[in-house]
């Protein structure tokens, strides 16, 4: 195997027994590079530790909207320091959700458009995380002219991702798309040009088939590629090279 998990929680309690083996087991068994995921100030230092302990980790730094409401004045000057660390690789995850509303909806909305004034100062992707919310998000991204990036996890329509593909974003998906009851979404992902695609795990949620129930881990990742290739109709080993090839250039991966 030859993959990037694009999207992971590692510092997550979740692997705070196993985390080092679960890494090295990942890194043993084809995956080639790890994206970890932040989203709160609180978890940028822990992210950054992990970083600079394995070369093959990338962090980004962010507040998610779940986290939206403890933005502060100081949050955009701690953002854009730690944008200067070199294994930082991403502003986010930020976005809008509006099926939790951990966050009121006026303040998740202030929150993501200053993540993305950010990204644009410093020139870096946004990793969007969008549930409920992507007609608003999508009109956002076009008011605050948005220069790309991905959204990760992705569970919207067809005309949605159509959208976020004009306004130069990737779709990066899941193990949502191996569950039984997402063929919708399986549909989505055939009409999505395999160049403007990523895959994640997520990690510790979302585990694929076969291993739903347990904790998911970047190995699983694999499986996601596996049920692109058979959507896709389509090796395994070209999904592998594709999405690689598209996660180093989307976040600059040397």
């Amino acid at each position: 195997m030859n993959l990037i998990d694009s999207h992971s929680h590692l510092i997550l309690e979740a692997f705070d027994n196993d985390r080092d083996e679960v890494i090295q087991q990942a890194l043993s068994n084809g995956i080639t590079d790890i994206v970890q995921s932040c989203d709160n100030l609180e978890e940028i230092e822990k992210n950054l530790i992990l970083t600079k302990k394995y070369k093959n980790l990338y962090s980004s730094v962010g507040i998610h909207p779940h986290e939206a409401k403890s933005w502060t004045s100081v949050s955009k000057d701690t953002i854009i320091k730690y944008t200067k660390e070199e294994k930082v690789i991403a502003i986010g995850e930020t976005g809008l959700d509006f099926f939790y509303n951990h966050s009121p909806h006026d303040i998740q909305i202030n929150v993501f458009q200053e993540q993305i004034k950010i990204a644009k100062e410093t020139l870096l992707p946004l990793i969007i995380h969008c549930r409920d919310a992507f007609k608003e998000a999508i009109e956002i991204l076009k008011i605050e002219k948005s220069e790309g990036g991905v959204f990760h996890c992705y569970t919207g329509d067809m005309e949605t991702a159509k959208e976020a593909l004009k306004l130069g974003f990737y779709i990066s998906w899941s193990g949502i798309i191996t569950f039984k009851n997402a063929g919708n979404l399986r549909e989505v992902a055939k009409e999505i040009p395999l160049e403007k695609t990523l895959i994640e795990t997520d990690c510790p949620f979302l585990t694929p088939l076969p291993h739903r129930g347990k904790r998911n881990e970047p190995k699983y990742v694999q499986f996601v590629a596996q049920e692109l290739a058979t959507i896709h109709c389509i090796p395994v080993e070209e999904i592998e090279a594709i999405t690689s090839e598209n996660t180093k250039k989307l976040f600059r991966i040397k």
